[in-house]
């Protein structure tokens, strides 16, 4: 009886020692370490800051609303946009000190050719938009040669010549072309800030890139007794920004330029990882993208896994280096593809 009661009172306690074990064992550092992510996986975001979906803002043909009322309320809010000029245009032409104005308060400007009149054969075609470019180029300060966002006029008297097309004349001059101006017009045909916003949580919804065309903004002060082409109402314009910005503030919108948006989808379509090395010191990546670096040498925002006990490290890439924090195993931060070879060294 004795060595029965014994056998019996060792099986109990062995069967409630396995079950406090079982208990424990997912908080044990042990397990932790079995089921986490290894060391020096890195994701590629999708978008820049690993937002959601990105909105574009796009203003054309130059109106002085643009820099009287749209820069001041989009810089208010940390805002870009592109803005379509045309160089020989009047209102252009008239204030062209104030768009110089535009590009150093962060602004970008695309080309919207140099007249906005159309054009009659491959010589007329070269003079609208191969002028436009080689102005753009000589008044931004940049790389030359670089990408511009491109925007066709809404006139139809076009006429490219024989053996040209849109196509090789935007190839010839490094043009991104921003799309279709149908469905995405404010005032043409979106009307409300509703019917607006609605294009930037499409984007959210769908992890992809939406833009809204604008071209005059409604001016209070200045008043200038009259109003810019389909004048924006700034009860429709100021909403629609403040809305945005709450989309950009909590993570799901990145708010930026046509050219940016474009650079970084094309790097990270073809972006790879690869681990050099990885250790609970250090981790060494090399990323590296078959875009071609001279037009597309926008960073990229890479997710690292880091040993659990890192709480802050150094991100080194050639000559850039930041602080960054980790959390919960994980650090996000920027680099180049095809930059050269990423460090991440914990910081004690």
């Amino acid at each position: 009886m004795n060595s029965s009661f014994s056998l019996l009172r060792i099986r109990v306690l062995l069967v409630s020692f396995l079950t406090l074990i079982c208990i424990l064992l997912p908080s044990l550092p042990c397990a932790h370490a079995t089921s986490a992510t290894p060391v020096g996986e890195t994701h590629v975001a999708k978008w820049k800051g690993n937002r959601k979906a990105v909105f574009l803002l796009m203003f054309d043909d130059s109106w002085p609303s643009h820099w009287q009322v749209a820069v001041p309320e989009l810089v208010k809010r940390g805002m870009v946009a592109t803005f379509y000029v045309v160089p020989r245009k009047g209102e252009y032409s008239k204030f062209e000190k104030e768009w110089k104005k535009v590009v150093e308060q962060g602004m970008t400007l695309g080309n919207h050719t140099m007249t906005h009149d159309g054009f009659q054969g491959a010589e007329d075609s070269e003079m609208e938009i191969g002028g436009c470019t080689h102005y753009l180029l000589d008044f931004v300060p940049g790389k030359n040669p670089r990408l511009i966002s491109f925007a066709l006029p809404g006139v139809t008297d076009y006429n490219f010549g024989e053996g040209n097309s849109l196509k090789s004349l935007l190839a010839k001059h490094h043009l991104v072309d921003r799309g279709d101006f149908k469905g995405h017009g404010a005032v043409y045909h979106l009307k409300t800030t509703a019917e607006m916003i609605a294009l930037a949580d499409k984007a959210i919804a769908t992890g992809g890139l939406e833009y809204l065309v604008i071209h005059g903004v409604e001016r209070i002060t200045p008043n200038w007794g009259y109003q810019d082409m389909w004048a924006l109402k700034q009860d429709i314009f100021l909403p629609l920004l403040d809305q945005l910005k709450e989309r950009m503030d909590r993570g799901d919108l990145w708010i930026t330029d046509h050219i940016s948006a474009h650079q970084y989808e094309t790097e990270r379509q073809s972006a790879k990882v690869r681990v050099v090395a990885a250790d609970l010191r250090a981790i060494r990546l090399e990323c590296t993208s078959e875009a071609d670096p001279q037009f597309y040498d926008l960073p990229l925002t890479l997710q690292t896994s880091v040993p659990p006990a890192w709480q802050r490290c150094r991100v080194v890439q050639g000559a850039q280096q930041k602080e960054v924090k980790a959390v919960n195993g994980l650090v996000q931060f920027e680099a180049l593809p095809n930059g050269g070879v990423i460090t991440l060294q914990a910081i004690q």
